[in-house]
């Protein structure tokens, strides 16, 4: 009887030593940080990837006119043909979907405004871009020219539906979110 009450008390400190500890919490992840304006931004990556794209309209990535010194190029000023056929328009599809995740990081346009990244508009337009991007990257990997010639308007209609209502207006109304009212806008002040 003596062991049974040893063992009833010693039980709950046996329990207690034999459980796992709890695992360390996973780090946090890095903040998000914009490095460029958006003009910078949108130059530096959907602009030169999308022409790589659009590109397959009038040329096969693999055709014979393909240069092979600069093949790991993805865009020069002037030639964008130099690129490494298929895997490079695969690529560029992709950069295209990326961007999309880029551009709902906070930033500021080129007039010094803050980029409207949350705004629901703005949400879908990038949404519209990350699809845009996963149909250009499904048709290169067929490597068929008329189905990049299809995506291409895909991609062309994925980024107009934000130009025109944030790219193609006067400088100073860039980034500035329409009224709802469909009044004109008065210039922000760059902040």
């Amino acid at each position: 009887m003596k062991s049974l009450r040893w063992l009833m008390v010693m039980l709950p400190f046996l329990f207690v030593a034999c459980a796992a500890p709890e695992p360390p919490a996973p780090p946090a992840a890095p903040a998000a940080k914009a490095y460029g304006n958006l003009l910078q931004l949108m130059r530096a990556i959907p602009f030169p990837h999308s022409n790589v794209i659009f590109d397959t309209q009038t040329k096969d990535p693999e055709g014979a006119e393909k240069p092979t010194a600069k093949a790991t190029l993805v865009y020069s000023l002037g030639d964008s043909d130099v690129y490494a056929g298929w895997a490079a328009v695969e690529n560029s599809a992709l950069a295209i979907s990326e961007t999309a995740n880029l551009l709902t990081i906070p930033r500021k346009c080129a007039s010094g405004v803050d980029a409207p990244v949350d705004r629901e508009d703005w949400k879908m337009y990038v949404a519209g871009l990350a699809a845009a991007g996963e149909a250009a990257y499904a048709a290169a990997q067929t490597k068929n020219l008329d189905k990049m010639l299809e995506v291409s308007e895909t991609v062309t209609l994925a980024c107009s539906a934000c130009h025109d209502v944030y790219r193609d207006r006067d400088e100073t109304m860039r980034c500035v979110p329409p009224p709802a009212d469909g009044a004109p806008a008065a210039a922000p002040e760059a902040k």
